[in-house]
């Protein structure tokens, strides 16, 4: 490990506990999909709600309202996500314990990096709601790529930086990008993703914090 020099970070599921802003967020959404007719059969609870986590924003809707008018999906979409930039501002959500210590040690030695399936505007949000945009060299969010896979977003940006470069993230998608552009990994057990979707990661944590031990 002693050649890293860069390290990109997921952001939701990695850096934050977003289920905090999200569930509310989603289940109004929900219910306005419920009062049209669709997601009917849709349990609303925390476990399948988090499931959704990590995945493009149109994934769930798709998911759980296929039938539904695409217009209609959209608005709720725009509705969810106007209400978690409002739930951070009010103070619902929150990083991971030690996130913020985390990255300002590892600032100190490596340039740091978010990519994340999640659109500009939210991340903006959220980075100046927990102030720690000072510690990312920059930020790579699936919305300014048209949301093409993180392997393929991974493989445009990477000429731009340092290498040698570890990824790490607590879903499948994370993984499989570092996998795919032959870099390492490390996944993020205690976030949205279950174990088995880390299965190809060279290392797991169990906290952030951990991640200054492997580093």
């Amino acid at each position: 490990m002693d050649n890293i020099k860069s390290i990109i970070f997921d952001f939701d599921g990695t850096l934050h506990n977003t289920i905090k802003i999200y569930y509310p967020a989603f289940s109004s959404g929900v219910k306005t999909l419920q009062a049209k007719g669709f997601a009917n059969n849709f349990e609303l609870n925390e476990e399948n709600v988090s499931k959704f986590l990590g995945e493009k924003p149109n994934y769930a809707y798709d998911l759980i309202a296929k039938d539904a008018d695409e217009n209609l999906k959209k608005e709720v979409m725009q509705q969810v996500g106007k209400n978690m930039e409002k739930n951070m501002q009010e103070g619902l959500g929150e990083l991971y314990k030690g996130t913020t210590k985390v990255l300002e040690t590892l600032y100190n030695n490596y340039d740091l990096y978010i990519l994340s399936n999640c659109r500009k505007r939210y991340l903006d949000v959220a980075l100046d709601v927990y102030n720690i945009k000072k510690y990312f060299k920059k930020f790579f969010v699936a919305e300014s790529f048209d949301y093409i896979p993180k392997k393929e977003i991974l493989k445009k940006v990477r000429p731009n930086i340092k290498e040698e470069i570890i990824f790490v993230g607590d879903r499948y998608h994370d993984i499989n990008a570092a996998k795919e552009n032959n870099i390492q990994s490390i996944f993020a057990t205690y976030g949205f993703g279950p174990i088995r979707e880390g299965k190809d990661a060279n290392y797991k944590i169990d906290s952030i914090e951990e991640i200054l031990k492997i580093l």
